[in-house]
């Protein structure tokens, strides 16, 4: 690999159509002693899920052998490579299977995916390791090159019930791929930005010691879909434009999602901090920290209560002085109004007013 360090920390991101190509998932206490090693002597990289931040930076690896099959990204599903008999080749199941996947995006499923083979002292990122029941799983991600970077998956078999020891496992794994000495230093620069120098193993939660990360939290596969786990115990998965809610246990090294509109539930293990659907094998890798619980809203105010009734108004009256201003006030316009000199005479339905030089004198 001789282009710059700009490297995306991609999760495992198999697609299979056929049962009997469904990988399994960790097997178990041995598998995970195997997995602690590997990624001791192969630190994976780690990154934010849009890849503009290195979380974690890993070893670069130089291949051995001849004959890895990478896919250009972005792409549905990557290439398999299987190491056997001391040679990679592509297996007719992997590849039928990878290629109707990328059928679904590609008018000639892998026909129409830019790729290459990389070959003997080839150098690039390892993003995921997987121990399956009777495979080991790597995937690679190369640097960025003048077309963009590529993913492939190198696949190493052991045969059901027969995980190997870890010193087994790194002796069949480094037969194919070399950590750089000084593992850690990122391949040369190409101008673009220095992933960080991770820690120790015991640091970045690596060795079979290391605590491992709280299980809130956030997690993502490289082609969008990301997870969120709060503390409460609730989950909320992103999918595309949709999401689905409920809530998660865990057991030991399993987590399980039960998804509340439909009762479905989804099961991975946890390894090293990330989390592995035990159904395809994929990788969520995590990516942030749950966010802080919000603050609980403020109780609603009470509506003060209702006023009382008002008194009905006090029925007018006539009193004696008033003027005819005051009268029509409170009783209307007469019905009929009679002159006589000095006197003017309001009638109502029941009642007579009388005034004298415009001021109530009589009222009948």
């Amino acid at each position: 690999m001789s282009k710059g360090p700009g490297f995306f920390a991609l999760g495992l991101t198999i697609i299979t159509t056929m049962s009997s190509l469904v990988l399994a998932a960790q097997a178990g206490a041995s598998g995970d002693l195997v997995l602690n090693r590997l990624k001791q002597q192969y630190p994976v990289t780690v990154f934010s899920r849009d890849a503009s931040q290195v979380l974690t930076a890993g070893a670069v690896v130089t291949l051995q052998k001849d004959g890895f099959l990478v896919f250009r990204l972005p792409v549905p599903a990557h290439p398999i490579s299987t190491y056997k008999n001391g040679k990679l080749s592509q297996g007719f199941g992997d590849t039928f299977a990878t290629c109707l996947a990328n059928g679904m995006n590609q008018p000639n499923g892998c026909n129409d995916v830019p790729q290459k083979t990389l070959m003997t002292g080839e150098k690039f990122w390892i993003s995921a390791i997987v121990v399956g029941k009777k495979d080991i799983q790597f995937v690679a991600v190369t640097d960025p090159n003048d077309d963009g970077r590529y993913i492939g998956q190198i696949k190493f078999p052991f045969g059901k019930g027969s995980v190997p020891t870890p010193d087994e496992a790194v002796r069949m794994v480094s037969e194919v791929l070399t950590p750089e000495p000084g593992q850690n230093q990122p391949p040369q620069d190409q101008g673009m930005q220095q992933p960080q120098q991770p820690q120790s193993p015991s640091a970045t939660n690596l060795g079979p010691s290391a605590p491992a990360p709280p299980i809130p939290g956030q997690y993502s596969l490289p082609a969008g879909p990301h997870l969120l786990l709060l503390p409460n115990g609730s989950f909320t998965k992103f999918v595309g434009g949709a999401q689905g809610q409920g809530q998660y246990a865990v057991d030991g090294a399993n987590l399980t999602l039960t998804f509340t509109s439909t009762g479905f539930a989804q099961h991975f293990k946890i390894q090293v901090g990330n989390l592995v659907d035990v159904n395809t094998s994929q990788v969520w890798a995590r990516t942030g920290d749950a966010p802080e619980a919000p603050t609980a809203p403020l109780p609603d105010i009470a509506p003060p209560p209702p006023l009382p009734d008002a008194p009905p108004p006090a029925p007018p009256t006539v009193a004696l002085g008033q003027t005819t201003d005051q009268v029509t006030a409170g009783f209307g316009q007469p019905l009929r109004v009679a002159k006589l000199g000095a006197k003017t005479i309001f009638y109502y339905k029941d009642m007579k007013v009388t005034f004298t030089n415009g001021k109530v004198s009589n009222v009948e």
